[in-house]
């Protein structure tokens, strides 16, 4: 049960964990009501961020690395979204809604395809590990979730919103690293990367065409094109045909 990039032990808990959630959320959701199911998923929002804080706690008693504080605050993509998901679930707001769907899924998804590298060669049923995938596995499987619930609906019409707010966050956590270098408070913060991800072939690729911080993500952002198209276009298909 050791934790490598995509051996066994990976890809079966990248696989099962999800599958598990998945198949507990519709099971307990079954002949149920809009408003229990809503109040579940809320649930489960609030219980992933309560565990995600246990998360840290037990990081930062680990032994084997310094665990410094203000490089692990909770302003990464899918920390940000432990507050974001239950967000759009009260408000209803569709910006939100489409934020997660069309990139707190795939972003999540690719979080769990890449092992932390403090992960590696550990076995899989350590409380950290486990918990990582956990927690982010649940943020993959609710946006689905609000889908299939219909409480969103995939529309071309809200593609844009929440790409000027993907863009506008991301900003903003750069402006953060940009103080906790220049102050040196962290020198080394790179909060949704915005500085570059050592050893990460598509980051190293868009940095040598734009050598320059959060500039070089922008052309990242047509990477999401395709699965944004090709989530939308059935409900659109199918929107279209009912008319």
């Amino acid at each position: 049960m050791i934790i490598e990039p995509l051996n066994t032990t990976h890809i079966l808990t990248i696989t099962l964990i999800p599958a598990f959630i998945y198949a507990c959320v519709f099971l307990l959701s079954r002949y149920q009501n809009d408003a229990w199911k809503r109040r579940m998923l809320l649930i489960i929002c609030y219980s992933n961020a309560l565990l995600y804080i246990i998360y840290k706690f037990a990081q930062a008693h680990e032994g084997g690395y310094t665990f410094d504080i203000f490089s692990n605050l909770p302003l990464h993509f899918c920390n940000l979204n432990l507050l974001l998901l239950p967000l759009a679930l009260h408000t209803k707001n569709k910006t939100l809604m489409a934020y997660q769907l069309y990139f707190g899924v795939p972003l999540a998804a690719l979080a769990l395809v890449t092992v932390y590298p403090t992960f590696l060669s550990r076995p899989m049923w350590h409380f950290t590990p486990f918990v990582y995938f956990f927690y982010h596995s649940i943020l993959v499987v609710v946006p689905i979730a609000l889908v299939k619930f219909k409480f969103y609906t995939p529309s071309f019409k809200n593609t844009c919103q929440p790409t000027i707010l993907l863009v506008a966050l991301t900003a903003t956590i750069h402006g953060v690293n940009v103080i906790l270098r220049a102050t040196g408070i962290a020198p080394t913060a790179n909060y949704f990367f915005t500085y570059g991800l050592e050893g990460d072939f598509f980051t190293e690729l868009l940095w040598r065409f734009i050598p320059y911080p959060f500039f070089f993500l922008l052309p990242a952002l047509l990477l999401f094109a395709p699965y944004i198209v090709l989530l939308t276009l059935p409900f659109h298909l199918s929107k279209t045909k009912t008319k």
